[in-house]
Order: C-alpha cells, then structure tokens, then sequence
C-alpha cells in the first residue's frame, strides 16, 4: 500500500481407448505468540508432475458471435494508483448480457460429430488492453467445458470444466450465484462452451452484467515508444527511483519467487506482488504470502492471474526475459492476519519449472539489519529496493478508505517493520512484496513513500514473526505434515460398463470431463482420503481393464497378488489414494460387490446398497474394500 507518510504517518494511502492419464484468521500485534523458526528455499523440479503438457486445442464452434463494445470514455472510473494496488482496468456494464435469457438468445449452439454440443461468444474492445469476463453462474453442470482464446484462429489459451468452478468459486451467500472471471487473454477473448451430448444446454445458465476492461497497460514499458526508451532506462538505472532486479547479486535466485499479481475486485482490476514460499515438509504446496489489502477472501483469490519470471533479460535491458511465464488457475485463500496486513494463498496450479520457493524466517528481526524488497513497482519489470531495518512500528489500516496511519514512535512490539530506504523505492504494484533478510522472508510490503528517487524513504512491512500465528495451519512443522489428509476423492460413472471411476486428482477428473464428455457423467465427490503416505493409513492400489472398460480398487496385497498372476487383462495403475487402516471418528466403511455381466466391480458407502447386493443373485458380494472419511 504505497502512500506519503507525512507527520503522524497518516494519508490516503492414453492410452488407448478409455485408458485415463494417470474463517478468517486475525492476528494483531497483541494477544499471539510469536514463533521463531526458519524454513529453507528450494526449486520447483522440472518434472511432468510440475506442470501438465497440453496438446494446443483449436476452436471447435463453426459459428462466433461477435459482441463489440464501444470505446471507453469515462477515465474518472480509473482510480488514481493510491493504496498501494495498481488498478489497470474498469467496470463496464454490458446490457445485451445482463440476464441469463438475453445469454440464451444470444448462444448459437451447434453438434459437433462427436455429438457434444457447441457454442461461442467473442468480445472485442478497440481500446482495451485486455478484457476480463465475469460469468454470474445461476445454474453450472460439472461436465460442462470452457475453452479460452486469444482468438478464434488462435490456439486454447485455458481450459476449465464446471466441476472445477463449482469447487473453486465461492457461491454469494443471498443469491447462490458463483461469479468467475476469466483470464486476461487479450483484447478479443473467444469463450467457447462445450456440453455433453445428453445434457440439455438449458442446464447451464448464467449471464454477464458486467466485464473488466483493461484501459491502463498492465505493464509501463508497453505504453512507451522507442523515442521514450531512455528515459525508462533512466528509470532503472542504480541510485534513481528503481533499480533493475539483474543489475545485482545478491537476490538472483530469490527473484524466482516473486510473482506479479493480477485480480479483480468489485468488477476492477488491479495488480499487486505475491511471494512463493517453502514450507516445512518440503512438499511443493503453492503458498504465496501477499497483502491483505490486496487479497483477503475467497471471492478475490478465485480471480487470481500470475505472471513468473517477470524481470528483465539482463542488466539494463528493457526486454522481459525469455523465460516468461503465465498461470490462470486462480488460488485459495487460507488466512489473513489483518494485525499485520498480511495474507496466505495457495494457488490452484502448479508454478511453472523453476520457480523458487522462498524461504523465510519468522524470528523477530533485530533493528538496524539490512534489508531489501523485490517488487513490480506499477507492474513493470521487477525491481529491487534495499536499505535497513529502522524500527517496529503500530499502524492502522483502513481497508475500505485505502489509509495506512502509522504512529511516528517506534514500538518493539508493534506489527510492523519500519524500513529506511538507502537505494530504489516502492510505487503502486508493489504492495504485498515480500521484505528479505539474509535471503529470507520476513514481512510483506504495506506501504509508505513512494517519491522518485526514494533514498530516506520509510515504508512499513507487515512482520511474519507476529502474522505466523495465523498461518500454522499450513507453514507450522506439525500441522504441515497433514496438509494432504481428507481429500476429495471424485466418482463418474462409465456409461458402457456400468462400472465407476473414482480419482483423487482433480487435473485428471477435469482431463476426464474434458476427454469423455459422452463416456462418463460425473458424480461428484464421492468420499474423502489422503494424498500421500501417514501413519495408520494404507494404500489403495487401482487397476484398469481396457475389454470391460472397468476399473477396480483394493488394499489387500493377496488379492493383488492374484490378480496379477490369474488376470493380467487387469492393469496396474499404481496408488490412487491412501485411506484409513481401521474405522474410527469420522470414518466410513466402503463396500464392494462384482456384478457377472459385464465384469464390473460397484462400490458403496451406503449399507442398504449393501443388502441389496447380498440379496442379489447376479452379483457377488466381494465384503469391506476399504475405509474413507465422510467428510473434509
């Protein structure tokens, strides 16, 4: 939240066939105890499990409705950049779709040979930069697919079916709606939507009151002509009001952490920076620590866009580097310490090969230390400010306002570092960057002066050692070990055997979705199990017939062993999840039958499914399978 500190430091601040590819939290300065531990960075491996291939998919709807918006002429809705976020698009209001019938009479839907079923809109804004849609969901089926693109000749940008949205969006709590914002893909967006052949496209029912329209360039070099390169160059030269992230040593490696942020609120898009943080375990979990006044809610979080590897080619260099990279899939929001201006986010996707997972330090940090800040200061290329911890500092942030009042005193327990610039600064964008020490992180940015040049400039950063109270739950030693426990486990049903399908992986359950939309109709969550190996748990192995296109789950390593020696049309698949050895508090009992025709396995946590099957002669009951959790 960037903002001139003044007197008292107030202002306005396949396989083959159907073979599947495997509460708000508030903590202030007062009343919490503080931890002292540390927590090393390490590399996101370049490995498939890091992120997923996709063939580029081209646009299947035959005919595009075309939906053009007139130039944008009202530049008081762009706020001035105050707060600390930088608001790069506006609300627009869009009449033609502001009902789900107007959406309805507008979608021309068509049969593909596959027998899915078609339709697509593109928008297009002369002025824009960029569009955001926000789809206002009154009716969503999981089985249904969106595609994203640049546009209608270009390759699918993103990809999301229904039963990802309805897990990730949050519903409005009075109308029931869940609103999804799209990527920014560009100024001419094709959205196209696919259906299941026996879905009735009356299932889905939403409309667009509003977009966001990107009027600002999301980044300052883009507004430049060639004539005025040196006075960005001058911008970035050492001692001036930034200092380019690669004109220096000691942080190359840390650069890999910080994000660039884009998300929308109230219909207006605004940029912040994030961090990618480590944590105990070591698993790869996507946390990203930023401000809580740039993100504090589910709502926000589902709008998240990311951009990595945001800095320069090399020193002095005005070209983004190479290596560049975008994720669309949104995050979670898990907490926020309001005491400290400070929220943790887990991102839906996985960072791209590379990216850094920071580590941090969340003893209290001695005065006087030096320090330094990595930053997309009015979302430009990242940036690197440094100078020494002054002193703690009490401050109040208003939220609704966008002030930050600082007392001028310092307080060795207030919840945050005041910081003394010696070299660069902080502008719009920067807020939520992390502050380092030795490497670490240690707080996250708030705000402060933002004059050009900023040497004596004071900022405040939200202290880690106060707000990691409120984010044990997932950064803590202990509660990290179970991070993975109680996952949903996702049930379709396989149409031509009869059988079902059950997975843990929600890529997999969307690749499913998205592959076999008239094959399989999923079913939702069916139960709940853990994503790795802990005590008293035990693994359930799954196996796959590609002549019955069935699928079968067990934990007992002798019936392994015979299907393995007496049926080899059975394939290993591997582990599918891990589940509770023995009953207990919370814990249900999975039962199992085999039905003779067509050779399918059926499985039910319900006992009356499991009278039903001992009364059955066609079916033999095959007992208890395995055990699960009833709830999250």
């Amino acid at each position: 939240m960037s903002c001139r500190i003044v007197s008292r430091w107030s202002s306005a601040l396949s396989a083959e066939g159907l073979r599947w590819v495997t509460a708000l939290i508030v903590a202030g300065s007062c009343g919490c105890a503080q931890a002292s531990w540390q927590v090393d960075a390490r590399r996101m491996p370049a490995s498939p499990s890091a992120v997923e291939a996709k063939d580029a998919v081209a646009l299947s709807a035959m005919a595009v409705v075309p939906i053009v918006l007139p130039p944008w002429q009202d530049s008081k809705a762009l706020a001035p950049d105050e707060g600390g976020v930088r608001q790069i698009g506006v609300a627009r209001a869009l009449d033609t779709l502001d009902t789900a019938d107007k959406v309805a009479r507008l979608l021309q839907w068509r049969t593909l040979p596959s027998g899915q079923q078609v339709a697509a809109l593109q928008w297009r804004a002369d002025d824009a930069y960029g569009l955001r849609l926000g789809l206002e969901f009154a009716a969503l089926p999981p089985m249904a697919v969106f595609r994203l693109y640049a546009s209608p000749d270009a390759a699918a940008s993103y990809e999301v079916t229904g039963a990802a949205l309805l897990e990730g969006l949050a519903a409005d709590a009075q109308t029931g709606q869940r609103t999804w914002w799209t990527p920014d893909v560009g100024p001419t967006p094709v959205l196209e939507i696919l259906l299941p052949a026996a879905l009735a496209t009356s299932s889905l029912q939403w409309a667009m009151p509003q977009l966001s329209q990107i009027v600002v360039p999301p980044l300052v070099a883009e507004a430049l002509k060639t004539a005025d390169m040196a006075t960005l160059s001058e911008k970035r030269l050492s001692n001036a009001c930034q200092q380019d992230v690669n004109c220096q040593t000691a942080l190359l490696d840390q650069r890999d952490a910080v994000i660039r942020m884009v998300y929308v609120s109230q219909a207006r898009t605004f940029q912040c920076t994030g961090t990618l943080l480590n944590n105990p375990r070591q698993d790869l979990t996507p946390y990203v620590l930023t401000a809580a006044h740039c993100v504090r809610d589910q709502a926000t979080a589902s709008t998240l866009q990311t951009s990595w590897f945001y800095y320069s080619q090399s020193c002095g260099s005005q070209q983004l580097f190479a290596g560049h990279a975008e994720r669309y899939s949104a995050a979670r929001w898990l907490a926020t310490g309001i005491g400290n201006d400070m929220t943790l986010l887990q991102l839906d996707e996985a960072p791209p090969a590379g990216a850094l997972f920071a580590g941090w330090d969340a003893s209290t940090q001695p005065w006087g230390v030096a320090v330094a800040g990595l930053h997309h200061p009015r979302g430009d290329l990242m940036m690197l400010s440094s100078g020494k911890l002054q002193d703690d500092a009490v401050c109040a942030v208003d939220y609704v306002g966008r002030t930050l009042d600082c007392a001028p005193q310092a307080q060795a327990d207030g919840g945050f570092y005041r910081v003394l610039w010696s070299q660069g600064g902080i502008e719009a964008g920067s807020s939520g960057s992390a502050l380092f020490v030795n490497g670490r992180v240690t707080g996250t940015l708030t705000g402060g002066d933002n004059w050009c040049p900023a040497k004596d400039g004071r900022v405040v950063y939200g202290r880690l050692d106060q707000a990691i109270a409120s984010f044990a739950a997932w950064l803590g030693a202990d509660k990290a070990m179970n991070s993975d426990m109680h996952m949903p486990v996702y049930r379709f049903l396989v149409l031509r055997s009869g059988g079902e399908f059950y997975t843990l992986s929600a890529s997999e359950r969307d690749y499913v979705i998205a592959s076999f939309p008239n094959e399989l109709v999923f079913d939702g969550v069916a139960f709940y199990a853990a994503g790795r190996a802990h005590a008293r748990l035990v693994p359930v192995h799954r196996y796959f017939n590609p002549e019955v296109v069935a699928h079968f789950y067990t934990t007992s390593d002798a019936e392994r062993q015979f299907v393995q020696t007496y049926h080899p049309s059975w394939n290993y698949d591997g582990i599918a999840w891990w589940s509770p050895a023995q009953p207990g508090d919370g814990v249900e009992a999975v039962y199992r039958a085999y039905q003779y025709v067509p050779g399918v396995h059926l499985y039910s946590l319900q006992v009356q499914a499991r009278d039903a099957w001992l009364a059955n002669a066609g079916l033999l009951y095959d007992g208890l399978a395995y055990y699960v959790w009833d709830a999250p």
